[in-house]
């Protein structure tokens, strides 16, 4: 998973990173105000933000998530020394996802985040994926992929609406995009499994297109395909 942490503590932030690298995840940015927080925001994808309620003499974490809330709507987590009933009080009115209370541990953010992945399911975290096409960052739904097909150095993510070139390998893409339904059928292609019509033993219907399955691939697409339906 794709985290950021807004924190201005940089000892507790860079300590937060540590333990989140160690669980598997990675953390794509640490902002410690407000002011770099919205930057970042609105620069960077991730699926989880970890907040800090208390962050400094500029607005609060409360201010943050309510960015959050308005913008992109994205899953975070409130970070505080405070467990008052005052403060949790008003935190709860942003619909977090969780309240960690500080000091805590590694066991602590393995449960937290294990319950909102089980929650809501990986997938669902990230409803889009964002790339850079030129000098545009462009946001693509994934209901909307259809199929990505390696082409040498660059990849084709072929929509319902067009097609998008993009310099990356096949398997980093698919890695990139971390959602469960994209799935490798073959060393040039992957597709998106709730778009597809029909497989058997040598190919994929997908749209009006008949793409090529390999031997390697064949029995996990199959077993992947039976579990959406």
């Amino acid at each position: 998973m794709q985290i950021a942490i807004i924190e201005d503590e940089l000892f507790i932030a860079e300590m937060l990173k540590e333990l989140l690298q160690d669980l598997g995840h990675e953390v794509k940015w640490i902002a410690n105000n407000y002011e770099r927080a919205k930057t970042k925001i609105e620069q960077y994808e991730v699926d989880l933000y970890f907040l800090d309620i208390n962050l400094g003499s500029g607005p609060s974490g409360f201010e943050v998530a309510k960015f959050i809330k308005e913008t992109i709507n994205k899953p975070f987590i409130f970070l505080t020394s405070y467990s008052d009933k005052e403060t949790i009080t008003v935190a709860m009115q942003y619909q977090p996802e969780a309240y960690l209370c500080k000091p805590f541990s590694e066991p602590d953010l393995f449960a937290t985040i294990s319950l909102i992945q089980a929650r809501q399911g990986v997938k669902n975290l990230k409803e889009y994926f964002s790339l850079k096409d030129g000098v545009q960052q462009i946001k693509i739904p994934f209901n909307d992929i259809l199929y990505i097909k390696s082409n040498n150095i660059y990849v084709e993510i072929v929509t319902v609406q067009k097609v998008h070139l993009v310099r990356t390998s096949l398997q980093k893409i698919v890695e990139e995009m971390n959602c469960n339904t994209m799935v490798k059928i073959h060393r040039t292609y992957a597709v998106n499994l709730t778009h597809v019509k029909s497989i058997n033993s040598e190919s994929v219907i997908i749209g009006d297109e008949k793409l090529p399955i390999s031997r390697l691939h064949k029995d996990l697409l199959i077993e992947k395909f039976r579990t959406q339906m």
